[in-house]
């Protein structure tokens, strides 16, 4: 299957498990992990935080498509803000949500599988990886 197929059924899982549902039951999950995520979180509007997080989520979809302007845009930004200079995301805090967000799809999308759960770690991954090499 190629990255682009990948993609695909990765946005469609998304949209099946349930859009702000979905996120909140992630936060829930990345929360229970550490005190030390908690802490990142403290003075942050978490309402807010959702929708950054959606937007987030589809924009790193688009990312995998190398041409997609307002994608790669969105993932600089966030590369940035989270870079030792501003919110000092260490990079292996990522491991940790990554896999706080496949569980979260594991819950929440009823057609979750193994091959699903594998693509969304692939489709993320590449997000993910540009994001740390900001750090």
């Amino acid at each position: 299957m190629s990255i682009q197929e990948k993609v695909k059924c990765v946005h469609k899982s998304y949209i099946r498990a349930g859009g702000k549902s979905f996120v909140s039951v992630f936060y829930e999950r990345l929360m229970e992990t550490s005190e030390d995520i908690r802490k990142k979180f403290e003075h942050i509007d978490m309402e807010a935080q959702a929708k950054i997080l959606d937007h987030a989520i589809v924009m790193s979809f688009l990312f995998v498509d190398e041409t997609h302007q307002s994608a790669t845009q969105c993932l600089n930004n966030i590369r940035e803000s989270h870079s030792r200079r501003n919110l000092d995301i260490a990079p292996e805090l990522y491991d940790t949500w990554l896999e706080c967000l496949v569980e979260t799809v594991g819950i929440c999308d009823p057609s979750a599988n193994e091959e699903l759960l594998a693509n969304w770690r692939t489709v993320m991954s590449v997000a993910i990886n540009h994001i740390r090499g900001g750090y």
